[in-house]
């Protein structure tokens, strides 16, 4: 039995040499007979091969450069793009501030005002809020109502009304921006501080503050007379 198995994997032993030894005379042949066909070609015929295999690789190389660039091209017009739209959301934001119509926190200043004796005019309380604004206010409130650019105030009896809401005293104006600039602007000497404080029953004191809170314009804001220009207007 173990001669019998000796002797089966001899043949197979046998069988493999053969075939790996047809192989390589086959993978040789085959390389003779390529190196035999490029012998036999012109000097002339071998040059246009090799000028067709440079050209060939001139056009692969291209097309390359050619994929690379629309492909870069892409890259910087999808960045482009979303650079766009960011700066078009945070333009909104921006306005969406100025508007008043977000909420907003930061440092700035806080202004109490009182008077005791109400002599104050709603001029007065808009002439606070135009200095805050040339200070570079970026929002305003007054008693937590936020003050936008249609602020209107007026003086009915002895009550000042932001638009038409009467607001009482203390008159409490909270204003976001550089606390220091607000401080100056307010502080002036002869300025609105100075011509306010010095009324009768009237007293002006402002602090400064790292975190203001200021809520957004509630009410519906209508125009009469302002509309829209078109673009092709």
């Amino acid at each position: 039995m173990l001669h019998f198995h000796a002797k089966r994997a001899q043949i197979t032993t046998a069988l493999i040499c053969t075939l790996l030894g047809f192989f390589l005379v086959t993978q040789l042949r085959g390389q003779e007979s390529y190196s035999r066909s490029l012998s036999e070609q012109s000097e002339q015929d071998l040059g246009q091969i090799i000028r067709d295999l440079n050209t060939e690789t001139d056009t692969l190389s291209s097309e390359t450069i050619d994929a690379q660039l629309r492909l870069y091209e892409y890259d910087n017009e999808r960045a482009s793009r979303k650079t766009i739209l960011n700066e078009a959301a945070q333009n909104l934001e921006d306005l969406k501030v100025l508007a008043g119509l977000t909420p907003v926190t930061g440092e700035g200043i806080e202004i109490v005002v009182i008077d005791k004796e109400h002599v104050l005019n709603g001029s007065d309380l808009l002439a606070i809020i135009e200095e805050l604004r040339a200070g570079g206010a970026e929002a305003i409130a007054l008693n937590k109502k936020r003050v936008v650019a249609e602020a209107s105030f007026e003086k009915k009896k002895k009550y000042i009304y932001y638009n038409n809401t009467r607001v009482k005293d203390p008159y409490r104006i909270k204003a976001i921006g550089n606390p220091k600039v607000l401080y100056q602007a307010i502080t002036l000497p002869g300025g609105i501080k100075d011509a306010l404080s010095s009324l009768e029953g009237v007293s002006f004191t402002i602090k400064r503050k790292n975190d203001l809170k200021i809520s957004a314009f509630k009410s519906k804001m209508t125009y009469d007379y302002a509309k829209p220009v078109k673009e092709s207007e």
